[in-house]
C-alpha cells in the first residue's frame, strides 16, 4: 500500500526535497563498512548501531523495501513512478524513525547502490560519498549481488549476460556494472554533491582522505574518528587479488578492463 492520501504525499515529497542526506554508495565488499564508521565517528547519522558490523542502516523495513525496488529496477534506465513512490514512502519511514534528526543524516546500505535516480528524483541536494574499490579484489569475493541464487544477483548476471561465466568473472562483472551505472549516474548531479573515495586511499592515507570527508562534509575529526583510523584501518586490505592464481586475475583484467582502467588500477 503505497501513499493514498494525495495531500500527503505532496507534503512528504517536499519535507524530503529540502533534507540533504549523506548517502554513501559503494558495491558491496568495497570497503563501505570502513566508509561508514568513520562517517558515523564524525557524527553522521547513518542510522547504524554498534551491534551491526557492517554499517548498514539498522532499519529492515527500509532495506528490504530498498532490495525490492533495486530488484525491479535491474535493466531499465527509466525511473517507474511507482517505485519512485515506494521509494519516497520508505525513506520517509526511515527519517522518521530516526526522529527527524537535526543533524547530518543518512545511510549506507549497498544495494541502493544501484537506484542512484531515485535518491537524486528525492532528494535533489542530497551528497554522495562514492567509494570504489579495485576490482580484480572484488572479483575474488562474494556478495549478493553476483550470487545467480540470489534475486538480485541473477537480475544483474543476466543483464550482462553473465550467467554462464566462471564466479571470479561474474564477480568482476557485476563491479563494473555498478561502477559503470553509478558514473552513468553522476552527469545528472552537481560536481560538488559527489565526493570519490578510493578504498586503497583509506588504507594507506586515512588522515588525509578523512581530511577530505570533513571538508565535503562541513566537519571536524573527531576524537572516536581517530581512534577507529587507528585501531581499525588494516593496510593488508590493499591488493589482495595477488594472493590468487595469476591467470585468473589476467581473465578479470580482460574482462572489465576499460573500468579498470578509468579508476587508474590499470594504466
Amino acid at each position: 500500500m503505497l501513499f493514498s492520501n494525495p495531500e500527503k504525499l505532496l507534503e512528504d515529497q517536499k519535507r524530503l526535497s529540502e533534507q540533504n542526506p549523506v548517502v554513501l554508495m559503494g558495491r558491496g565488499h568495497s570497503g563501505t563498512r570502513v566508509l561508514s564508521w568513520i562517517c558515523t565517528e564524525l557524527g553522521v547519522n547513518l542510522g547504524t548501531s554498534a551491534s551491526l558490523a557492517t554499517g548498514d542502516a539498522d532499519d529492515q523495513k527500509f532495506t528490504q523495501e530498498i532490495k525490492k525496488i533495486t530488484t525491479n529496477n535491474i535493466g531499465t534506465e527509466m525511473l517507474r513512478p511507482s517505485d519512485l513512490q515506494r521509494f519516497q514512502k520508505a525513506v520517509s519511514g526511515y527519517y522518521g524513525r530516526l526522529n527527524h534528526p537535526q543533524t547530518l543524516w543518512g545511510w549506507k546500505f549497498p544495494e541502493t547502490y544501484l537506484i542512484p535516480s531515485y535518491i537524486a528524483e528525492t532528494f535533489p541536494k542530497a551528497r554522495y560519498i562514492h567509494l570504489v574499490r579495485d576490482g580484480r579484489d572484488i572479483a575474488f569475493k562474494q556478495h549478493l549481488t553476483d550470487d545467480p541464487k540470489r534475486k538480485l544477483g541473477k537480475k544483474i548476471l543476466e543483464s550482462q549476460n553473465a550467467l554462464g561465466l566462471p564466479h571470479h568473472l561474474q564477480a568482476a562483472v557485476s563491479w563494473a556494472f555498478q561502477v559503470d551505472n553509478f558514473d552513468n549516474f553522476r552527469g545528472s548531479v552537481s560536481g560538488d554533491q559527489v565526493l570519490d573515495v578510493l578504498f586503497e586511499d583509506i588504507c594507506t592515507r586515512p588522515y588525509e582522505i578523512v581530511e577530505e570527508l570533513c571538508d565535503f562534509l562541513k566537519l571536524s575529526i573527531t576524537k572516536r574518528c581517530d581512534s577507529y583510523i587507528k585501531e581499525q584501518i588494516n593496510v593488508k586490505k590493499v591488493a589482495q587479488y595477488k594472493e590468487n592464481d595469476p591467470r585468473l586475475v589476467q581473465e578479470v583484467e580482460n574482462r572489465i578492463r576499460p573500468t579498470l582502467t578509468r579508476y587508474h588500477y590499470l594504466s
